[in-house]
């Protein structure tokens, strides 16, 4: 039977050779904020590369505004991305005594900050949390994962929201890891392949020449320069980001999300 698992170092050392066996995609826990370091990512992603099984990465978040969201997203992009995920989760499911306009803005900032970077990103949440949480209302990821248990291993109801992956039970079991694991379905018309395919054309981040920025006068050009040169000089952005303007390969979508970043680091 193929699985899709998340796992932890609360699974232990797996067994990848018989697990890998089984299990079609995993997502592993890279970090609980930024103290906690999950115990086994690093021999997991290795075990999966390995065994050819496909991955992704997640963080189990803690933050409690926008600064801190942004802050927690970098940190888990830079511990992951040199492992090649073939995508990232922000998981939010507690408040952490935050307001719901703080775990708001803190979730959009943390996946403005990954969409910047041109990877896949999904949101995990609580069944529980999704509207009280307003997370309904969070845009700009390419997928969202809700869990809902039954009382046993098999799937009960599903989510009572429109979701793509479903983690249906945390007592799943899979040859090759002892105690219990959580297993996921997938719950719309995203396919295995969208999720584990990186070299799917449809899946790879595009810059096409008509998305590239384009300015009818020099004035509006210089104007836009300067506004990215001021931030540069402010400490707010990397110099890179000036670079790919005056190489003349930022896009439009580029920029759009650059003015967030450079808005939640302004305040």
């Amino acid at each position: 039977m193929s699985k899709i698992i998340d796992i932890s170092h609360h699974q232990g050392d797996i067994d990848w050779v018989k697990a890998s066996k089984e299990v079609d995609l995993a997502i592993i826990r890279i970090q609980y904020g930024t103290s906690t370091i999950d115990r086994k990512y690093i021999r997991n992603i290795e075990e999966c590369k390995k065994y050819k099984v496909p991955f992704g990465v997640y963080i189990y978040v803690t933050f409690k505004n926008a600064a801190e969201g942004l802050a927690q997203a970098k940190d888990f992009y830079n511990r992951s991305q040199g492992y090649d995920p073939l995508f990232y989760v922000v998981d939010v499911e507690e408040s952490f005594g935050a307001s719901i306009q703080n775990i708001v803005q803190g979730t959009q900032a943390f996946i403005d900050y990954l969409k910047i970077k041109g990877v896949k990103v999904g949101l995990y949440t609580g069944h529980h949390f999704y509207e009280p949480y307003k997370m309904d209302t969070v845009k700009n990821y390419d997928f969202l994962w809700i869990p809902r248990y039954s009382l046993t291993s098999a799937p009960g109801l599903k989510p009572d929201y429109p979701c793509d992956l479903w983690q249906f039970t945390e007592k799943g079991t899979v040859t090759g890891i002892k105690g219990n694991v959580d297993l996921n379905l997938l719950n719309s018309n995203k396919t295995l392949s969208w999720f584990t395919n990186k070299n799917d054309e449809d899946n790879k981040p595009t810059e096409k020449d008509d998305d590239k920025m384009q300015f009818t006068n020099e004035t509006t050009k210089a104007a836009v320069r300067d506004h990215i040169k001021q931030t540069v000089d402010k400490k707010l952005i990397d110099k890179s980001w000036l670079d790919k303007f005056d190489n003349g390969t930022m896009t439009n979508g580029d920029y759009e999300g650059l003015k967030i970043i450079i808005a939640q680091r302004s305040k």
